[in-house]
């Protein structure tokens, strides 16, 4: 299976890893999961963890200058928006002003938080000015605008705050908002990981990996990658995988290989689902079992990963770890083939279909993308075994 080494800017859980952290950074109940807000008649946008920073809920579009949502305040902030709200949330203790703004940003006011933000960051809060400098650069509830993003980023990290410097590192990484630096970015790195942030550590993995803004070591990125997937980084736990299958820049151990990817994929890593199911089908550094397999491949699949969805229909085709069922394998391969992922040995068994399977293959296809059967993935304790081939399931 073809894998992209990740040598530019950060990965969407990156991205949610950040912005958990800077919630618990105001409050730590504030990183708990947000009950959901009330229904607007405009878009809205939510921190989102798939391929970008944010998402739409059904009733939203992406991009352009969105509304503040609703009149009433989220559940909260505790009680109804009136013209001098502001006011009087400027009137709290300064500790507990922060708290209301990412609470408003948690729920989606972003404009609100921003306010609150604002005077805050006026009054020198490092934390305000690294949410402003979120906000600005995902456009929330604002214009989207990278360099007006790297200016409170900047103002942040020169306080000391440690999100900010990572924030600021991906867009210097990038050239993103500001000229590309690639040194600026690493020394940005070292800093927040000196401050204990666990995605620095994996980001200054990344650095000394590729030898992009540092010379190139990989024993340190190891090292580095050990440190943040210790401290709970999926994308870390991934790359750690990664490098003990591969055997290029480490002696390849497949037992270690098995127990990192079963780590990000347990913290919901979909790229190392992907792997890890297929290391459980091959028995590559674990004992090989089919059913985990199939349902480790139904988890990722069901997050919309296009691979994971043509193996998924492949063991339902075959009767491979699942019960056979040709008309689901044929759902789930017309999803992977809408993704670009073409199957001629599918295509055949959906072509052999009866008529009104094959239509309600389609119909289902077009639909929420949800398999109906469970996700709950079987537990499979990694146990170090000889090494073999990591292939895709064998063609039936």
């Amino acid at each position: 299976m073809n894998r992209r080494r990740r040598d530019s800017g950060f990965s969407a859980a990156w991205r949610a890893t950040a912005l958990a952290g800077l919630l618990a950074a105001a409050s730590p109940a504030l990183a708990q999961p947000a009950a959901p807000a009330p229904e607007t008649d405009g878009p809205r946008l939510l921190p989102g963890v798939i391929d970008g920073a944010v998402e739409l809920l059904p009733n939203g579009t992406a991009g352009g200058l969105q509304s503040d949502g609703p009149a009433l305040l989220p559940p909260v902030l505790g009680q109804p928006r009136a013209p001098g709200f502001l006011a009087a949330v400027q009137n709290l203790p300064d500790a507990d002003k922060i708290d209301y703004a990412y609470g408003a940003f948690q729920r989606g006011y972003y404009l609100t938080a921003l306010a609150i933000a604002t005077d805050r960051a006026a009054a020198g809060d490092a934390a305000a000015r690294t949410l402003i400098g979120f906000i600005y650069r995902y456009g929330l509830g604002v214009p989207r605008s990278e360099a007006e993003a790297a200016i409170w980023y900047e103002l942040a990290a020169d306080t000391g705050d440690a999100a900010a410097m990572v924030e600021l590192a991906d867009l210097y990484s990038q050239g993103v908002g500001v000229p590309q630096n690639l040194d600026k970015a690493a020394e940005l790195l070292e800093q927040a990981d000196a401050k204990g942030r666990v995605e620095a550590a994996y980001g200054l993995g990344m650095v000394y990996l590729t030898g992009k803004g540092r010379e190139r070591d990989p024993a340190k990125a190891l090292a580095l990658f050990t440190r943040a997937a210790d401290g709970g980084n999926a994308d870390a736990a991934y790359a750690l995988a990664v490098l003990y299958q591969e055997g290029t820049d480490v002696p390849a151990e497949p037992g270690q290989a098995a127990t990192w990817m079963a780590r990000a994929a347990k913290a919901g890593h979909t790229a190392a689902q992907v792997e890890y199911a297929i290391m459980v089908f091959n028995g590559t550094g674990i004992n090989r079992n089919e059913a985990v397999a199939a349902a480790w491949f139904r988890l990722a699949a069901n997050a919309g990963n296009p691979v994971a969805q043509n193996r998924l229909a492949r063991l339902l085709a075959a009767g491979r770890g699942v019960e056979k069922n040709e008309r689901e394998a044929a759902v789930w391969h017309l999803r992977a083939r809408a993704a670009g992922l073409e199957d001629q040995w599918l295509d055949e068994m959906v072509a052999g279909l009866a008529e009104a399977d094959r239509a309600g293959a389609a119909e289902a296809a077009a639909g929420t993308g949800q398999s109906p059967a469970p996700v709950v993935p079987p537990s499979a304790a990694p146990e170090p075994v000889a090494p073999a081939p990591v292939t895709p399931p064998p063609e039936p």
